[in-house]
C-alpha cells in the first residue's frame, strides 16, 4: 500500500503531466474501443443463427470466357428454393424464400406513418429454415398476403403492453395487414435485419410470381444437415440447375450458382473487408499513437523524476519495486481514463451512434465484451512495463547528482511513430473529404439541384389528376411524370451481342413529354420523344450496342410488353447518362420511353426549398390523405445513397481531430524536456553570441529532421490505404499527389509552430538564469 501512496502522491502533484495523460489515454481508450468494437460487431453479421454454418444463401454470378465477375449476386430467382431442395434431398432440411432489397413499403399505424421499420418478405418455412424464434403464431399464417408477423421490441414500441395479435397496419394505403405472430428480436448486424415480417404473397400482388431468369429479387436459404454438406451442394449444384433451366446467356456466358453460409456473406462483400481493413488501421493508429504518447511523456518526465527514484532506492526498493509503482500509476490513469471514457460515451451517446451507424448497446454485449477487456489489458501492459523497466534501471547514484541520460533515441522514436500516425489519418481524411464532396457535386446526368419526387400509390388514373393540383400550387414552377425516381433501379432488360450473348442489364424506364424539360436531361443527339413508344437512350447504351451514329430509328430490344406497349418503342433521340444506381456501381445502360403509364411525380420547386418542400408535402397530406405519397429531393436521395461514405468521413474527422490533439500533447512534452534538458547548452550558446532566432531554428531543424521522413512515410501510406478505398467507387479517381504534398507541408509547419510557440521562452531568458540554475 506504500507504493499506492507514493504513487497518488505523484499524481496529486502533476508531475510528469497526470492531466495531458489522462486527456491522451482517454482519447485514444476510447476511439480505439469504438472502432475495434465496430469490427467485431461486424465480423459477428448473422452469427446469432442456431447453428450458422449449415444455414447457407444461393448466389450467382456471370462467367464470360471462364472469367467470373469480381462479385456476387446474392439476389437470385423463386423457383431455386423449390427445385433445388428437390434436387438435393439428401443435404436440404429445409429451404425458404426471402427478398428485402427492391421493395420497401411505407407502414401506417391510423393514418400515422411509421418510422425507421425494417421489413422482410418471407414465407412459411422461414423459421423452420432461420431457427429463428416464434414466441406467437402459426407460421403457415405468412401464406396470406394480408397477415404480417412482428418483431417483440417493434410491439412492445408499438402497442405497449397490449397484445399486437389482430391489430392493422396499412401498406402504402394499398391494402391492410393483420399482425398474426411475435417472434424475437433479430439482431442489427445482419443481412436482413427486420422488425416485420410480411408475406410472399405480398411481393406476388406487386411485382407478380418471379420464375427461373426473371425477377431476380429473392434471397433464398438452405437448411442443410451438416456443415460438409456445404462442398458437396456447391460440387453438384450447377448440374442441379441445369435441369430447370439453361444458364447458358449465349455462347460465351454462363451464369455460375453456389452456396454460402449466412455469416460469411456479409464478408464476401468486397466493400465490407476494405471497409473493415480500414477501420482497423484507423483504430490501431490512435490507439497505438496514444500509448507512445503516454510512454514519450513518460520518458521525458525522466531528467525531473529521476532523483525521487534514487530516493526510493537508497529506501531499500529495487526494480521490481520500482516496476510495481509505474504499475500502479498506469493502472490509476487508465482507470481513470476509463471512467472518463464512460462520461464522454454516455454524454455523447446520440452523435457516437450516428458517426457509427450502430446502437451502443448492440457494440457491447457480453459476447464482444472481449474487446474492450482485451484494449484495456493491452493499453495497460505496454504503457506500464515499457516506462516502468525504464525507470527501474536507474542507478541509485542519481540521488547524488543530476540525471543527464535524455533517453533521446527512445523519444525520437516514440516521436517518429506518432508523426507517421498524424499524417497518415491525416491524408485519409483528405481522400475521403474530397471523396464525398465529388459524390454530391458530380453530375448525375440530370439537374437534381431543387427536384422533389415522389410516387403515387394506387389507381394510377388517379394519378394525371394529383400532378394537376400539384402543378397549381404557387411555389412549384414545373411537373413532370417518370416510372420511377430517376434515382433508383428501374426495370431491367437483358442486351445480348449479335450471337445471343448477355452484354449487361438495360435499365428503362416511363416519362411523360414534360419530363426531360422539367429534370434538365441532357440531350446529345436527335429530339425528344412526342409520340407515344419513342425513347431516348443513355450515351452507354449507343456505346455498348455499338451503334455509333446510327442509333436515331434505332428499334428498343426490350419486350414491349414490359413498357405497357404493343410495338418496340422507337430511338428517337440520345441523351447523357444518368446514375441512377449511384457512383458505387458502374454506370448502367438507360432508356427512357414516352408513356402516360407514370406515378412518379418530379416537381421543380422554387426558392425557398426546404420551406416549399414542406408546404408540397403538407398539401398533399391534406389534399389526398388517403393516398401514401411523400416528396423528398434528390439531394437527399443523393446523400442517403452516399451515406456510407459520409459515416467514414465522419468517423476519419473525429480520429484525426483526436490524434492531432494527442500528438500535440507529446510533442510540447518533448520540446518542453528538451528545453529543460539543453537549458545550459542554450545559456551557453547565448553568451557566445546567439540570437532568440538562432536557438529556435536549432530546435525547429532538431525536430524537422524526423518529422520530415515519418510525414513523408504516413502520406505514402495514406496514398496506398486510399487507393484501395477508392476502388469501390466506379469511374473515380485518386486525388493529385499534390494535395498530399501540401498537406504534408500544413503538418510540418504545425510541428514547427508549436515548437516555436513552447520554446520562445527558453529562448529569450535570460542565461544567467539557467547557468545559475545550474
Amino acid at each position: 500500500m506504500r507504493h499506492l501512496y507514493y504513487t497518488l502522491q505523484t499524481l496529486l502533484r502533476g508531475h510528469g503531466g497526470t492531466a495531458e495523460k489522462i486527456i491522451s489515454l482517454t482519447l485514444g481508450l476510447v476511439m480505439g474501443v469504438l472502432l475495434f468494437a465496430q469490427i467485431a460487431y461486424e465480423l459477428s453479421f448473422d452469427r446469432f443463427y442456431p447453428n450458422p454454418d449449415t444455414l447457407v444463401m444461393l448466389r450467382m454470378r456471370n462467367v464470360t470466357k471462364g472469367v467470373p465477375e469480381p462479385g456476387y449476386n446474392y439476389s437470385t430467382y423463386r423457383p431455386a428454393a423449390a427445385d433445388l431442395s428437390e434436387a438435393f434431398p439428401d443435404l436440404v432440411e429445409s429451404a425458404s424464400l426471402t427478398s428485402n432489397l427492391f421493395w420497401e413499403p411505407a407502414f401506417y399505424k391510423e393514418d400515422k406513418k411509421l418510422e425507421d421499420i425494417q421489413i422482410l418478405f418471407a414465407d412459411t418455412a422461414y423459421f423452420a429454415t432461420t431457427g429463428l424464434t416464434l414466441l406467437k403464431g402459426d407460421p403457415k399464417d405468412l401464406a396470406l398476403h394480408s397477415n404480417a408477423f412482428i418483431s417483440e421490441s417493434m410491439a412492445r414500441q408499438l402497442y405497449g403492453d397490449e397484445s399486437p395479435i389482430g391489430k392493422v397496419l396499412s401498406v402504402e394505403k394499398l391494402f391492410d395487414v393483420t399482425i398474426r405472430g411475435i417472434y424475437a428480436d433479430v439482431p442489427r448486424n445482419s443481412i436482413m435485419p427486420h422488425d416485420l415480417l410480411l408475406s410472399m404473397a405480398a411481393l406476388d400482388w406487386a411485382y407478380g410470381r418471379g420464375t427461373w431468369n426473371m425477377n431476380n429479387l429473392y434471397g433464398v436459404l438452405f437448411r442443410l444437415k451438416q456443415p460438409a454438406d456445404v462442398d458437396a451442394m456447391n460440387s453438384r449444384i450447377q448440374q442441379a440447375v441445369e435441369q430447370y433451366t439453361d444458364p447458358h446467356l449465349g455462347d460465351d456466358v454462363v451464369t455460375e450458382y453456389s452456396v454460402l453460409p449466412i455469416h460469411k456473406v456479409y464478408r464476401s462483400y468486397p466493400d465490407s473487408t476494405r471497409r473493415l481493413v480500414i477501420l482497423g488501421v484507423l483504430g490501431f493508429s490512435i490507439f497505438f499513437v496514444s500509448i507512445l504518447n503516454y510512454v514519450l511523456r513518460a520518458v521525458a518526465a525522466m531528467s525531473r523524476r529521476a532523483k525521487l527514484v534514487g530516493v526510493h532506492k537508497c529506501s531499500g526498493a529495487d526494480g521490481w519495486h520500482i516496476l510495481s509503482m509505474f504499475l500502479w500509476e498506469t493502472g490509476l490513469l487508465v482507470t481513470a481514463s476509463i471512467l472518463c471514457g464512460g462520461v464522454l460515451l454516455w454524454l455523447l451517446r446520440e452523435q457516437v451512434e450516428e458517426l457509427l451507424g450502430s446502437r451502443l448497446t448492440d457494440l457491447f454485449t457480453w459476447q464482444t465484451l472481449y474487446v474492450p477487456l482485451g484494449t484495456v489489458l493491452l493499453l495497460f501492459l505496454v504503457a506500464g512495463v515499457v516506462p516502468g523497466r525504464i525507470y527501474a534501471r536507474i542507478p541509485v547514484t542519481q540521488v547524488f547528482r543530476r540525471y543527464t541520460d535524455g533517453k533521446r533515441s527512445w523519444k525520437r522514436g516514440l516521436l517518429t511513430v506518432q508523426f507517421i500516425g498524424v499524417s497518415f489519418i491525416g491524408g485519409l481524411l483528405l481522400t475521403t473529404v474530397w471523396q464525398y464532396h465529388d459524390l454530391m457535386t458530380r453530375s448525375v446526368g440530370f439537374h437534381a439541384e431543387g427536384l422533389a419526387v415522389g410516387t403515387v400509390t394506387g389507381d394510377i388514373r388517379r394519378a394525371q389528376g394529383v400532378a394537376d393540383a400539384i402543378r397549381r400550387e404557387p411555389y412549384v414552377e414545373a411537373v413532370a411524370g417518370s416510372g420511377t425516381s430517376l434515382l433508383a433501379h428501374y426495370s431491367t432488360n437483358r442486351l445480348t451481342d449479335n450471337q445471343g450473348n448477355f452484354i449487361c442489364p438495360l435499365h428503362f424506364t416511363l416519362m411523360d413529354k414534360e419530363m426531360p424539360q422539367v429534370t434538365g436531361l441532357q440531350l446529345l443527339e436527335g429530339h425528344w420523344p412526342q409520340h407515344r413508344g419513342e425513347a431516348v437512350v443513355g450515351r452507354k447504351t449507343v456505346e455498348t450496342l455499338k451503334w455509333g451514329d446510327t442509333a436515331i430509328g434505332r428499334k428498343l430490344p426490350i419486350d414491349p410488353s414490359w413498357a405497357g406497349l404493343e410495338e418496340p418503342a422507337i430511338v428517337t433521340g440520345v441523351v447523357e447518362n444518368v446514375r441512377n444506381m449511384g457512383f458505387f456501381a458502374s454506370q448502367t445502360c438507360t432508356a427512357f420511353i414516352l408513356n402516360d403509364r407514370v406515378r412518379t411525380f418530379n416537381v421543380r420547386l422554387k426558392a425557398p426549398l426546404d420551406e416549399n418542400l414542406k408546404r408540397l408535402n403538407a398539401f398533399v397530406k391534406s389534399t389526398y390523405p388517403d393516398l401514401a405519397l411523400e416528396f423528398t429531393t434528390y439531394q437527399d436521395i443523393r446523400r442517403e445513397q452516399n451515406a456510407s461514405v459520409s459515416t467514414f468521413r465522419n468517423t476519419v474527422w473525429v480520429t484525426t481531430a483526436c490524434i492531432i490533439l494527442i500528438v500535440l500533447m507529446g510533442l510540447i512534452g518533448y520540446v518542453s524536456d528538451e528545453t529543460q534538458r539543453r537549458s545550459k547548452e542554450i545559456a551557453v550558446r547565448k553568451v557566445n553570441g546567439a540570437e532568440a532566432s538562432d536557438i529556435l531554428r536549432l530546435l525547429s531543424l532538431d525536430i524537422l529532421k524526423i518529422a520530415v521522413l515519418a510525414v513523408a512515410a504516413g502520406m505514402a501510406a495514406a496514398w496506398y490505404v486510399s487507393g484501395q478505398w477508392m476502388q469501390q467507387f466506379a469511374d473515380s479517381r485518386l486525388l493529385s499527389p499534390a494535395w498530399y504534398a501540401l498537406l504534408a507541408l500544413l503538418l510540418l509547419v504545425l510541428i514547427v509552430a508549436v515548437v516555436v510557440l513552447k520554446a520562445w521562452r527558453i529562448a529569450n531568458e535570460n542565461p544567467v538564469l539557467s547557468i545559475k540554475s545550474e
